[in-house]
C-alpha cells in the first residue's frame, strides 16, 4: 500500500483525512474536545468512556455518531464537566432520550452507571422514538393511550413478579405497530377513526400480509374506549398447521451443515429450528449464558429449565457461531450477552433479520419446526419435551397427536422387555 495511507501520527495504514491522519486519531482528538477540563485532561469518571470508544474495532462509525448527534456531544460534555450528573436520571429526565439513549446504553455496558436492566423502561424509550415518527398528533396522542392501558400497564406488573420475558416485550412493540400501520391506513383512505368502517376493516385485512390481523387488539381496545364504533374485527382463522417431510427436512439441515450462502448466525439459526424447533423469535433472544458445558466437555443449551446436548456435528457449528458473534465491532457491543447482538447496542437482533435470511434460503419456517418438534415428540415424551424446549405440555401434546406417536403406552413396552 502506498506510504500516503499511513497515519502521520499513529503509523497505522487507514484512509486519511485531509490532515493526514487515521479515523481512529481524528475520534481521538473529537472526543478529547468533548471530554477535556480546563488543563486538557479527561476526567476520571469519563476515561472508561474514553478508552473504550477510541479502541474500539470500527472508529469511523463511532466518528458518524457523535457528528450526526448533537444531543449526544452536548450531553457528553456536561457529564465530563458536572454540570450533569453520571447517573440514570440524567437521560430519564433528558428533553430528548430517545436521541441520548445509545449513551446511556454504552456507559450501563461500562459499568459507569448501574445496569438499569428494565425491559420496561426499553419499551417506553422505544415507544417514544417509535412516536415521534408519527405525523398526525391525534395518532400519536391515541397510541400512547393504548399502550399504556393495554401494555404498559401490564409490562410493570409483570417485571415486578419477575416474570416479564422478551417475547412479550416483542409481542407489545410488534402489537403497537400494527395499530400506528392500522392508522396509516385510516389517514391514507381520508378516514378519521371515529369514521372507520366495516368495509375498512375488511379491506385492511384483504390487502395485506396475515400480520394485520395483530390489529384487533387495538381495534377492540379502540371501540370498547368509544374511539370507533362498534365493528367486527374478525379473527385470523389459521390454516391446518403446515408440516415439511421428514425428507425435506434432512435435506435442509444438510444444506444447512454444507451450504456456502449461510453465515455462521444463519447457519446455527436453522440449527436451532430444524433439530429443536425453536420459533425464531426465542432464536434471536438467546443469552450466551443459556450455554455450557458439561464435565465431559459436550456442549449443552438450556431453552427452558434443564440443559440438553446439542450434537455432533451440530456442536462444532454452534461453537463457531458463539466465537463469531455479529455485530461486535462497537462499544456497547462488544460484551454483549446476546448471542444475536442487535443494531441497537444493549439489545438483540430482531427475529424477523433471521426469517428472512431463512426464507431466502428455502426454508418453510413453520412447517420446518412443526416436523422438528413432531420428530422430538416421536423419540422423546412429550412433557420432557415441553421442559426442555421451552413449550407448554398440552402443545406438545397436539405435536404428539398429529405425528401419530402413543408415549401412553410406553411403560407397557418397557415391561414387556423386562419380565
Amino acid at each position: 500500500m502506498p506510504n500516503n495511507f499511513v497515519c502521520t501520527r499513529c503509523h497505522e495504514e487507514d484512509e486519511l483525512s485531509a490532515k493526514g491522519f487515521c479515523s481512529r486519531c481524528l475520534l481521538k482528538d473529537h472526543l478529547q474536545a468533548l471530554l477535556q477540563d480546563d488543563n486538557g485532561r479527561i476526567p476520571e469518571h469519563m476515561r472508561p468512556f474514553y478508552d473504550a470508544v477510541t479502541t474500539q474495532p470500527n472508529a469511523r462509525s463511532a466518528t458518524v455518531w457523535l457528528k450526526t448527534n448533537p444531543a449526544t456531544r452536548k450531553l457528553l460534555g456536561d457529564l465530563a464537566s458536572g454540570k450533569a450528573d453520571l447517573a440514570h436520571r440524567t437521560f430519564i429526565e433528558h428533553p430528548e432520550p430517545a436521541k441520548v439513549n445509545h449513551l446511556r446504553r454504552i456507559l450501563t455496558s461500562l459499568e459507569a452507571l448501574e445496569d438499569y436492566g428494565s425491559r420496561v423502561e426499553r419499551f417506553e424509550t422505544w415507544l417514544e422514538a417509535k412516536l415521534s415518527d408519527v405525523p398526525n398528533r391525534a395518532h400519536q396522542k391515541l397510541i400512547q393511550q393504548f399502550a399504556t392501558f393495554v401494555y404498559l400497564n401490564r409490562l410493570r406488573t409483570l417485571e415486578s413478579q419477575g416474570q416479564l420475558e422478551e417475547g412479550t416485550l416483542l409481542s407489545a412493540r410488534q402489537s403497537t405497530t400494527v395499530a400506528i400501520d392500522f392508522l396509516a391506513f385510516l389517514q391514507e383512505r381520508r378516514k378519521s377513526v371515529a369514521g372507520c368502517t366495516q368495509q375498512d376493516i375488511y379491506d385492511w385485512l384483504a390487502s395485506g400480509s396475515t400480520t394485520r390481523s395483530i390489529a384487533r387488539t387495538f381495534v377492540r381496545w379502540a371501540i370498547q374506549a368509544r374511539h370507533i364504533p362498534k365493528l367486527d374485527f374478525p379473527y385470523r382463522v389459521a390454516q391446518t398447521d403446515p408440516r415439511i417431510s421428514s425428507e425435506e427436512r434432512n435435506e435442509l439441515i444438510l444444506h444447512a451443515l454444507e451450504s456456502p450462502e449461510f453465515g455462521a448466525g444463519d447457519r446455527a439459526a436453522a440449527i436451532f429450528l430444524l433439530i429443536f424447533g425453536q420459533p425464531l423469535s426465542r432464536i434471536a433472544a438467546l443469552k450466551v449464558d443459556q450455554f455450557e458445558y458439561s464435565d465431559d466437555g459436550r456442549l449443552r443449551v438450556t431453552f427452558k429449565a434443564s440443559p440438553i446436548e446439542i450434537p455432533p456435528p451440530f456442536d462444532e457449528i454452534i461453537k463457531e457461531f458463539l466465537a463469531s458473534r455479529m455485530n461486535q465491532n462497537t462499544v456497547a457491543n462488544q460484551n454483549s450477552s446476546w448471542c444475536y447482538p442487535g443494531y441497537v447496542s444493549g439489545e438483540h437482533l430482531n427475529a424477523n433479520h433471521l426469517m428472512q435470511r431463512l426464507r431466502e434460503a428455502g426454508i418453510n419456517l413453520r412447517g420446518a419446526k412443526n416436523a422438528a418438534l413432531q420428530e422430538l415428540v416421536q423419540r422423546i415424551p412429550p412433557a420432557i419435551v415441553a421442559e426442555t424446549m421451552g413449550y407448554s405440555s398440552q402443545a406438545m401434546e397436539m405435536h404428539q397427536q398429529r405425528a401419530g406417536a402413543k408415549w401412553m403406552v410406553y411403560p407397557a413396552l418397557i415391561d414387556e422387555t423386562n419380565p
